[in-house]
């Protein structure tokens, strides 16, 4: 069942921002990571290289936290805790749609842009603070 994200604070996810990943790694312990995220209807969604161990860790176990702050009051926070699937981005439309929401393109993101993949958060379950 999916979560739902509060009105109250669909605006810490809607905008541009930072978000803390949490994954489970390999050795059983969080592995934490600030990340670029997009809000998508009812899910949230990211662009990750198939390379970087929090993609690695989520294949193995495809649930995933993403914490959000509010930058005005870090007591007014979101923490997402999803379920996650993949897919292949192998045309980019995903990062290009990512990267134009951080006002960036193909020609000014310093990260690799091939062997990309779309990471979608589904909301199981959603806590708020402030």
């Amino acid at each position: 069942m999916t979560a739902a994200i509060p009105d109250s604070h669909r605006d810490l996810l809607a905008a541009p921002g930072v978000g803390v990943l949490s994954t489970i790694g390999p050795d059983g312990r969080p592995q934490s990571m600030a990340i670029w995220f997009l809000l998508d209807g009812e899910v949230i969604r990211t662009s990750l290289h198939r390379s970087r161990q929090k993609y690695r860790n989520m294949l193995v176990t495809p649930r995933a936290t993403l914490f959000v702050f509010d930058p005005a009051s870090a007591y007014r926070t979101i923490e997402v805790r999803s379920d996650v699937t993949v897919a292949d981005d192998g045309d980019l439309s995903f990062l290009t749609r990512l990267l134009s929401h951080y006002g960036q393109d193909l020609t000014t993101f310093k990260a690799p842009t091939d062997d990309r993949a779309v990471v979608t958060f589904t909301p199981a379950r959603v806590v708020t603070n402030g």
